[in-house]
């Protein structure tokens, strides 16, 4: 009898412990989507209502209703969705090309540095010189090198995502767990193997907090330089309503670019789940 009871009292536990841990989630879920959506409509309403009773000056912080309005009309003259859709396709495409060759360039830098430790000599100190530096100050010189066409602008934005995800993929290589090396050393895996199946995967999550930092700094430069140097884009398209005092047009293009830094937020967590779920997230 005293058997039976046992078990009995041990799948009771398991069952109100899974019960607990479902009733955290749901919480958790609940808070989440709750301050998520409640505390950007809270400051929408707050807008609404200082831009309405006259707190802030409508001219240049127009009511969200008025600013949806103009997107309407605009939307529905053909004139909004056009000339949107060709800055937006414009900027897409730096911002692409330039995060596919910093995230490239800075994983195998970054883990070579790492790993290897005459290149860490050799790299090193130009990097850390390098990194503080604001890229937009390069710009210049990207410019005579590259001249005033897209490529000094994907140069830019390489540059920029290239030292986020390169120091990322460095500290992650070179504070690999001495377990992970000891294992790897006692089967005697070649160096590359070594690098394929310990090194990479131990500085995984590492990397990948990186790339989502630098998908976050792509968007910064690439709008920062169509501000200075370029005829069309979404920062073109910012700082040409601005210079024209079309306010809510401004906001328009404000809110693109809201709207693309919560998409890329959102895919860098989905890439993370899907790549690292080991990593606590």
């Amino acid at each position: 009898m005293a058997t039976d009871v046992a078990p009995r009292a041990h799948t009771d536990i398991n069952v109100k412990a899974e019960r607990s841990y479902r009733r955290r989630r749901r919480n958790d879920r609940a808070l989440r989507i709750g301050l998520g959506a409640g505390v950007p409509l809270a400051l929408l309403l707050l807008w609404q209502v200082s831009a309405t009773v006259g707190i802030i000056d409508e001219r240049f912080f127009p009511a969200p209703s008025v600013i949806v309005s103009r997107a309407i009309e605009d939307a529905v003259a053909g004139t909004l969705l056009g000339d949107l859709g060709t800055q937006l396709k414009a900027t897409l495409v730096r911002i692409l090309a330039g995060i596919a060759i910093g995230v490239t360039s800075g994983i195998l830098v970054g883990t070579l540095m790492g790993s290897v430790r005459a290149v860490r000599y050799a790299i090193a100190p130009l990097v850390y010189a390098l990194y503080p530096m604001p890229k937009l100050a390069i710009l210049p010189l990207l410019l005579i090198v590259f001249g005033i066409g897209d490529v000094s602008k994907i140069a830019l934005v390489s540059l920029g995502v290239f030292f986020v995800v390169g120091l990322s993929a460095f500290s992650g290589t070179l504070y690999t767990s001495q377990v992970y090396e000891d294992v790897s050393h006692a089967f005697a895996f070649p160096r590359l193997m070594r690098y394929g199946r310990v090194v990479l995967p131990a500085a995984l999550p590492s990397i990948m907090s990186g790339v989502k930092l630098g998908i976050g700094q792509a968007l910064i430069l690439v709008v920062s330089v169509e501000f200075v140097n370029s005829n069309n884009g979404i920062g073109y398209f910012i700082w040409q309503s601005w210079q024209t005092l079309d306010i809510p047009r401004m906001f328009i293009g404000l809110l693109c670019v809201a709207i693309g830094g919560a998409a890329a937020v959102f895919l860098g967590d989905l890439c993370e789940r899907l790549l690292v779920p080991w990593a606590k997230h």
